[in-house]
C-alpha cells in the first residue's frame, strides 16, 4: 500500500499575463479577418434564367434533329421521344413509361390534336418495332405532323 498516496492541493499557475496577450492576438486577426471580408467588392447579382417551356424546348429538339438527319430508326425514336417529352411536360401525363394505347387512353386533348398524335405515335411505333422502313416522303410527313402537334396543341 506504499503506491498509494493522498491527493494534493492546488497547484498555482505562474501568473506572466501571456496568455491574455494571446487571447488578444487571436481577437485582433479575427476582426481583421471580418473588416477585410466586409470591404471585398459585391458579386454582381446573377439574373435568374427562366426555365424553358415544353414548348421551346420541343421546337428545339425538333429543330437540331432535322440538322442531325439520323437514321430512320433512330429517326421516329427521337421524334417519338421529343413529342411524348412534350406532352408530359406541357400537359403533366407520364408519357414516355407509357405504351401508344395506355398514352393516348388517359390524355384529354382537343380530338384533332389526338387524332395527329395517334397516327404520329402508331407509324413511330411501327418503324420502331416492327422495322417498317419509311421513305424520305413518310419520314418528312412524320416531322411535319409532330411539329404541327407542338405548335398547335393548346398552351
Amino acid at each position: 500500500m506504499d503506491d498509494i498516496r493522498d491527493i494534493k492541493g492546488l497547484v498555482p499557475v505562474p501568473h506572466n499575463g501571456w496568455w491574455l496577450w494571446a487571447l488578444l492576438a487571436v481577437v485582433a486577426l479575427i476582426a481583421l479577418a471580418l473588416w477585410l471580408r466586409s470591404r471585398r467588392k459585391p458579386v454582381a447579382a446573377t439574373v435568374p434564367v427562366m426555365p424553358r417551356s415544353p414548348y421551346d424546348i420541343a421546337l428545339a429538339a425538333l429543330q437540331q434533329l432535322r440538322q442531325d438527319n439520323p437514321p430512320a430508326e433512330e429517326f421516329y425514336t427521337r421524334l417519338s421521344d421529343i413529342v411524348r417529352r412534350y406532352v408530359e411536360g406541357q400537359f403533366g401525363l407520364h408519357a414516355p413509361e407509357r405504351t401508344t394505347e395506355e398514352f393516348l387512353a388517359e390524355a384529354s386533348l382537343p380530338p384533332a390534336s389526338m387524332e395527329l398524335l395517334g397516327a404520329f405515335l402508331k407509324e413511330s411505333d411501327l418503324v420502331k418495332f416492327a422495322r417498317l422502313r419509311p421513305g424520305k416522303e413518310d419520314r418528312e410527313r412524320a416531322f411535319d405532323a409532330a411539329e404541327k402537334f407542338v405548335r398547335e396543341t393548346p398552351r
